[in-house]
Order: structure tokens, then C-alpha cells, then sequence
């Protein structure tokens, strides 16, 4: 079985509108349809402008990143063994029925 790839355009009716090549036998073919991505006239296109401003990168320092990271570490105030007991306690009490 041959595969040939052929671009065809749907009409407004319902249509199927395709050049085949010459030298083709006739038969049964099975047919298969992938649409093509919309085109800048079926919907908002992205400008140059908009693809730069959203792939800018703007590097930040050490300090910035950690000032961002807000409260972190020093917010814990137990141990490990007594975080997870908290967290074996809190997981009985909603168990229960």
C-alpha cells in the first residue's frame, strides 16, 4: 500500500477539494484529514512585539531570589521528629469517625 500526501481544501458545502496526480489506478483508498493550524485570519495572531515581550528574560540577582523566597526556614520552630508527630496526630484526629 502507497501513501501520498496531498493538500486539499474543504469548501463552505462540506467538500473535499483535491488535485490528484496523474497515473493514478483507481479503487478503494482510505482517506485521512489533518487540519492545518489556524491561520492569522481565523484568529488573534501573536506580533513580534507580544512573542519578544513574553520570551524576555530578566536575570536576578542572589538577594532578589531569596527575598522573594518570603518566610521559609526560620518560620520552623520544631524539630523534624516533632513536625512529624504534629503531622501522625493531626492524620489520627481525621480519621476518626
Amino acid at each position: 500500500m502507497a501513501t501520498i500526501r496531498l493538500k486539499g481544501q474543504i469548501t463552505e458545502d462540506g467538500r473535499l477539494e483535491v488535485d490528484l496526480p496523474d497515473g493514478l489506478e483507481s479503487g478503494e483508498v482510505n482517506v485521512v484529514i489533518e487540519t492545518a493550524p489556524p491561520s492569522s485570519s481565523t484568529g488573534p495572531a501573536w506580533t513580534d512585539e507580544e512573542i519578544e515581550e513574553l520570551t524576555r528574560i530578566e536575570p536576578k540577582s542572589g538577594a532578589d531570589i531569596v527575598a522573594g523566597l518570603g518566610a521559609g526556614w526560620e518560620s520552623l520552630t520544631t524539630s523534624g521528629s516533632d513536625w512529624v508527630e504534629q503531622l501522625r496526630r493531626r492524620r489520627r484526629e481525621q480519621s476518626q469517625w
